[in-house]
């Protein structure tokens, strides 16, 4: 099946590898345009229809995000494409939205444009997931939000709101203050790398805690972490200095 596409992005260079990815690695897009700004862009995405659009975030004229404000909504799949920036790769994991990484990689390519034709979900949706891309861009840690998607529902959450995550093979069970418990399909592991700078802490092979909810340390042969709501976490013993220092606690 072939599906249309267009490339907006400031860097010449930067278009014109992506093109060249595409037409070796991916046949089955067919590029119909490019623009080098949000007005080109905006004015490309509107004649054209593409059912694909790969978005810079930094532009002279503006951002990817004042570009995809002009849509009541957002009609077309999207992958982010942008330079490395911690503060900006953070906000856009936490938010499930598809990017890639200047320099484009083959296979990460192959896998975004997988992924982003593999799921499901209504333009509402994919707005909402625009939306938490920019405000955890501007937020505090505390202040941010995570995307979490079930096999029936997508949750809009602050990460303050977080307890815990815990491990269940190749699911996560998020807790939340409420004590309301979700069930995602990610792993430990993809949380941990998504939220080890934003006032969360990986204390054992299946626990991830926040900051926050700790209460105390509970140490012994076997530690044990107490958190606000009482419910006490295992601590692995390589883990516990790290943690010590994360909380700026002496032991």
């Amino acid at each position: 099946m072939e599906i249309s596409a267009v490339v907006i992005d400031d860097e010449l260079n930067a278009r014109q590898a992506l093109k060249n990815l595409l037409e070796f690695y991916c046949p089955e897009i067919r590029l119909i345009g490019e623009a080098d700004g949000v007005n080109s862009g905006f004015a490309l995405i509107s004649q054209s229809n593409p059912q694909l659009v790969f978005l810079d975030i930094r532009m002279p004229d503006g951002t990817g995000f004042d570009l995809l404000r002009r849509f009541k909504k957002i009609p077309f799949k999207l992958i982010f494409v942008t330079a490395y920036d911690q503060y900006a790769l953070n906000a856009i994991k936490l938010s499930a939205v598809d990017y890639l990484l200047k320099p484009v990689n083959p296979k990460e390519l192959k896998y975004a444009l997988e992924k982003a034709f593999s799921q499901i979900e209504t333009d509402e949706q994919l707005g909402q997931r625009v939306e938490a891309v920019e405000e955890n861009m501007k937020q505090l840690p505390k202040n941010k939000k995570i995307i979490l998607n079930t096999a029936s529902n997508m949750y809009v959450l602050r990460l303050d709101n977080i307890v815990r995550f815990e491990s269940d093979e190749n699911y996560t069970r998020v807790h939340l203050s409420d004590k309301q418990v979700i069930m995602v399909t990610r792993t430990l592991k993809d949380f941990d790398e998504m939220l080890n700078d934003s006032g969360f802490c990986r204390v054992h092979n299946s626990h991830i805690v926040n900051l926050s909810y700790v209460a105390s340390l509970e140490k012994g042969v076997v530690g044990q972490i107490v958190l606000l709501d009482g419910v006490k976490v295992p601590i692995s013993s390589r883990r516990k200095e790290y943690f010590i220092n994360r909380l700026h606690l002496i032991s």
